[in-house]
């Protein structure tokens, strides 16, 4: 490609073993023939045939790049390298398993070109080779309805900060880098997103198809974030607690003091909510021995919160501590220790931590658990939330049977 046909847009594509996936990708971008377009892929060190592939593609479409690297250094560092060659003004990143869907590269690039914007964002879908769906956390007003937005005004789009189904301008991510093999995604985009102010164009179309294996399917992808062990977990929240420094740095440059702490504070809830309870979830299915250590970072990571980020937040309490009280059978003598310690240091941040219960069972047990110790508390506690449980589990299924009915 000469300089005559320099590109307006880069789609930037990191792969590694994706022999399977990768042509599936590539056709996802190279179908768009409306826009002057540039695909950087970048293999890190594959061992199956996937660079063959990307090679033979690009072989025959000089809009593709591909940069080989040696040896496999994770996903972020794929990225980092990619972004040195792309050339375009405006940037979107896509998976080696994932794919645009037909018309959605263009849809993004038209809606970019054609007025003020400096973020562009459109809607995803998940599919796991067999059925596509939205998840409850990404299904919420500031993500899926249309319009101008900031993430000053629409914290809900901290739900959203994947690179996916999104067109982002040169000038929003010019100088940043990705880090680490989980979350290292994140701060990039919120960086991004914050820099694109009040300038950021949210899409009521559908234009990106997510892959999400079941959890019997292995995947291979670069991208795949594994949370099979208790190690991977403390990596993650170790990961956190810089991607939120950063985030907090970043907010404080471009907005003032109460709008750069409500973004704080909303993406801190975020990690807590979404990110660091997976893995929290993942080491009680598996009654995982090593979960004192999971909890003693998460710990330090409360323990290192303003007292802004917590006091205003149901996250703590929902989904990082009823969850193990819940199965405190998964937990040996050194989690559950490593929990009482957790569980102290969040109510000593937090004194009205029981408060964020999501029903008066919830709350009850909270406040029976804050009180202290005994084995007559933790058992009524105990009892408080299952009940709880399964009175929100009666309540879906009542919701679902009456929608089936109506339908």
């Amino acid at each position: 490609m000469t300089d005559a046909a320099r590109p307006i847009v880069s789609v930037l594509v990191p792969c590694w073993n994706s022999a399977g996936s990768i042509e599936r990708a590539l056709d996802s971008v190279l179908e768009e023939r409306g826009v002057a377009l540039e695909c950087v892929v970048v293999d890190d060190g594959s061992t199956d045939g996937t660079l063959d592939m990307v090679r033979a593609v690009a072989a025959r479409d000089p809009r593709v790049v591909v940069l080989a690297l040696p040896d496999n250094q994770g996903v972020s560092n794929a990225r980092n390298r990619g972004l040195e060659l792309v050339r375009g003004d405006w940037l979107t990143l896509l998976d080696a398993d994932d794919r645009f869907l037909p018309g959605g590269l263009g849809r993004l690039a038209a809606v970019a070109l054609g007025g003020d914007a400096a973020a562009v964002i459109g809607q995803q879908v998940w599919w796991n080779g067999r059925r596509r769906w939205r998840t409850p956390q990404y299904d919420v007003g500031d993500i899926r309805r249309p319009g101008r937005k900031s993430l000053a005004t629409s914290p809900g789009l901290l739900y959203f900060v994947s690179p996916h189904a999104k067109l982002l301008h040169r000038g929003c991510w010019q100088g940043l880098e990705f880090h680490g093999r989980v979350l290292g995604d994140q701060p990039w985009i919120i960086r991004a997103l914050l820099r694109a102010g009040d300038r950021i164009e949210v899409l009521g179309d559908t234009v990106y198809e997510w892959y999400r294996p079941a959890a019997s399917v292995p995947s291979t992808s670069i991208t795949a974030t594994t949370r099979s062990s208790v190690r991977r977990g403390v990596e993650a929240v170790s990961v956190a607690t810089e991607a939120l420094a950063s985030v907090r740095e970043e907010a404080a440059r471009h907005l003032d003091v109460a709008a750069s702490e409500r973004v704080a504070a909303s993406y801190a809830e975020r990690l807590l909510h979404s990110d660091l309870a997976a893995h929290v979830g993942r080491a009680l299915d598996r009654a995982d021995p090593e979960i004192d250590l999971l909890f003693d970072a998460i710990r330090e990571f409360v323990a290192g919160l303003p007292t802004t980020d917590i006091t205003g937040s149901d996250a703590l309490a929902r989904n990082i501590l009823e969850p193990p009280l819940r199965r405190w059978n998964r937990l040996g003598d050194t989690g559950r220790a490593a929990y009482w310690q957790l569980f102290e240091t969040a109510h000593g941040t937090d004194p009205n931590l029981f408060r964020h219960g999501a029903n008066p069972f919830d709350r009850l047990g909270l406040r029976l658990v804050a009180g202290g110790r005994s084995g007559v508390r933790l058992a009524a506690a105990r009892t408080l939330l299952l009940i709880a449980r399964f009175v929100a589990l009666g309540r879906r299924a009542v919701r679902v049977g009456l929608g089936a009915a109506r339908a």
